[in-house]
């Protein structure tokens, strides 16, 4: 089984360099289709020069809907240029072609002229169009990979963005065939998982506590409930979060402590920090009450990696076992705070009964003074679901007061109510 899984170096610097026969093949018709319009047969570099559409026959495709104006596409735009400088010179027969959603001329080539790759003018609108319509775009970033012997749209992809920040590089070319390798190699890793294998290296098998230089062992977390926290000082949101999170903390060990238990042997965070510098890891850590990976440890952007982060701040617990409990540990805390301990599916159960059963005795609609309509009481079955609560900037989901015309969402527990007779009644009315 592990040898059918396993490339050789071989077949794998082959397919780097486009060598297989079904790569080979001509799609020079279907990408003229998708890319050219009635008078235009190139498209522009960064420099501005044009490249022809022929130029691109028998390559492996990204097609890159991003904006100037959005940060997450800035992000992703700097991992990608990367993973596309990496695969250019390894010698790969892979393009980006960015489709813009600029606002504007000026915007469109600032952000070009960040990429190494190609791009439909800005003018071409109505080729943009086509593309966000044919592929179902329905946010950004996204990036759609097609294959030089995709004729039909059955090897199209549409998860490039997620696909390049889980697996970088090893993702390439992107086929079914090497997806499903990653993911097996993927399983096995996740259930291979322990407390050491994620958090040390060869050279470390510690973590900094308070002071700085001191070195606690990972060994010492072995049995614990664990919280890796992705997070940096330059993101509101974290900073935000970070105290949240710390009152918690707190509360959790002292709970543990108060029923008898041997609290330190428990509930243990561990900041996984993604700061710009190590003066800003060092300020940020100082307000934290818990343990530390090293700033720029390779461990850092491994952990990324292994539990899909890209957007922070992100609480994933880890069970006393070492294997992963949930990726949601922010949205629990904020949903449950200290009762969300230990995160496990049952106590969450419980507490998702709980919050339906406590439900019934709110109003199924209020006056809420950071608001000018009328905010209704919603399910996660009826229209809650996930949402950024628009009083505390967290997440939530589950119950929300929801205003039905304009999409804005409150926690329960963020209303402030103001008296109206006629919004009062409960769910058991």
């Amino acid at each position: 089984m592990r040898e059918e899984r396993e490339m050789k170096d071989d077949d794998f610097q082959a397919m780097l360099n486009g060598d297989s026969d079904q790569q080979a093949v001509s799609s020079s018709s279907r990408i003229s289709s998708l890319l050219a319009s009635k008078d235009r047969d190139f498209l522009l570099s960064p420099t501005g020069a044009q490249v022809k559409l022929f130029d691109l026959e028998s390559k492996v495709i990204g097609l890159y809907f991003s904006a100037n104006w959005y940060p997450p596409c800035w992000n992703f735009t700097q991992v990608l240029v990367g993973i596309y400088d990496e695969l250019k010179t390894s010698g790969s027969n892979f393009e980006v072609v960015y489709v813009s959603s600029d606002e504007d001329l000026d915007a469109f080539n600032n952000y070009h002229s960040c990429m190494p790759w190609l791009a439909i003018p800005f003018s071409d609108l109505e080729t943009k169009k086509a593309l966000n319509q044919k592929f179902d775009i329905e946010g950004i970033p996204c990036l759609v990979v097609l294959q030089p012997n995709d004729h039909k749209d059955n090897a199209t992809l549409h998860d490039g963005v997620e696909l390049i920040y889980r697996y970088g590089i090893q993702a390439f070319p992107f086929t079914k065939e090497r997806l499903d390798i990653l993911h097996e190699e993927e399983r096995e890793k996740h259930e291979n998982q322990t407390l050491t294998n994620l958090l040390t290296n060869h050279d470390r098998d510690y973590l900094l506590g308070h002071p700085r230089t001191e070195q606690v062992p990972v060994a010492s977390l072995i049995g614990k409930t664990v919280g890796l926290y992705f997070s940096a000082q330059w993101c509101l949101p974290c900073v935000k979060f970070a105290p949240k999170l710390a009152s918690i903390y707190h509360k959790i060990k002292q709970t543990l402590l108060e029923n008898g238990d041997d609290f330190e042997e428990d509930f243990e965070i561990v900041f996984v920090s993604n700061d710009r510098d190590q003066e800003s890891f060092d300020s940020y850590f100082d307000t934290m009450p818990w343990l530390a990976l090293p700033f720029g440890d390779p461990a850092v952007k491994e952990l990324a990696k292994h539990f899909d982060v890209h957007d922070i701040p992100c609480l994933v617990i880890l069970g006393p076992d070492g294997k992963t409990v949930t990726k949601q540990g922010r949205n629990l805390i904020n949903l449950y705070q200290e009762n969300a301990y230990p995160f496990t599916e049952a106590r969450v159960e419980f507490l998702e009964k709980q919050m339906d059963e406590e439900a019934k005795s709110l109003p199924r609609s209020v006056l809420h003074p950071g608001h000018r309509h009328e905010l209704t009481l919603v399910s996660e079955g009826n229209g809650g679901g996930p949402f950024i609560c628009c009083g505390c900037d967290e997440q939530g989901s589950g119950w929300a007061y929801q205003c039905l015309e304009c999409g804005y969402e409150v926690h329960p527990k963020c209303v402030i109510t103001v008296a109206d007779p006629a919004s009062t009644g409960n769910l058991d009315s």
